[in-house]
């Protein structure tokens, strides 16, 4: 009942996905920013759990500043961008005395953690690449639950606090798994890649992958929450279905320049 209530909660944000890479960049980083900004409201509601009152209104302003600078701007003016918003923030926390300190220490953890990775998504512009980053993300997380479940028995001690149930298994089971997926993808999209290079690269981002959903893990403990929220069947919220893209999104982006 639950790899059931997990796969329809999965395949509703994916067809999702789906839909807006496929009619074509504005509809994506106009979905993109709806994304990105849930998963920031999620992550500063979790963080108040820990005493951290973030400036929501201001984080959803600098998340939408940057998903609209990676849609228009170049790489130079995306970094004049971001060192912008930084300013900006150490000045809106200068003349506002309702934060504190460590309020805006956050805020920049927010920013970073959500904003400039999912933007690095935005500035793609080729859409097999973003098939490619969902296949990656997914299916890393797929086959890692299915063999996880189904044949795994040894257990990362190193990781039990974090997530209990992570086995050796089910970790190299997700590699291969988004490493056969991504060969499948690649032979059938066209893309002018080296296969090699396919491989060297679907292994980083499987491993970043498993990466962004241990940190999600460790946050949420953290935090003391289950899940960030309760948006999608047998996942959460959006961070949670999330987690991994934000990690794979910047690799992406750089595989797409290579």
């Amino acid at each position: 009942m639950n790899l059931a209530k997990r796969l329809f909660g999965g395949s509703l944000i994916l067809i999702a996905l789906i839909l807006i890479t496929y009619f074509g960049r504005p509809t994506f980083a106009i979905g993109f920013t709806i994304f990105s900004s849930i998963a920031c409201i999620e992550l500063i509601r979790a963080l108040r759990n820990i005493s951290y009152n973030v400036p929501k209104r201001f984080a959803l302003v600098v998340n939408a500043f940057l998903m609209f600078n990676a849609y228009f701007g170049e790489d130079k003016i995306f970094i004049i961008g971001i060192v912008t918003i930084m300013i900006s923030i150490f000045v809106f926390m200068i003349f506002n005395k309702k934060f504190q300190m460590q309020d805006f220490f956050a805020l920049l953890f927010v920013i970073t953690y959500i904003s400039i990775f999912m933007s690095n998504a935005v500035m793609i512009v080729d859409k097999r690449y973003l098939y490619m980053l969902y296949i990656i993300a997914w299916g890393s997380d797929t086959f890692a639950y299915l063999t996880g479940v189904s044949i795994g028995k040894h257990k990362i001690k190193s990781l039990e606090e974090i997530s209990p149930n992570k086995t050796i298994e089910g970790f190299v089971g997700g590699v291969c798994g988004a490493v056969l997926l991504n060969l499948i993808y690649v032979n059938f999209s066209g893309l002018d890649k080296n296969i090699i290079l396919v491989i060297i690269f679907t292994i980083i981002s499987a491993i970043l992958s498993e990466t962004g959903d241990l940190v999600a893990s460790f946050i949420k403990r953290k935090c003391g929450i289950k899940d960030y929220g309760d948006l999608i069947p047998g996942h959460g919220g959006i961070l949670d279905r999330f987690d991994s893209i934000l990690f794979i999104s910047p690799c992406m982006f750089l595989f797409t320049i290579i």
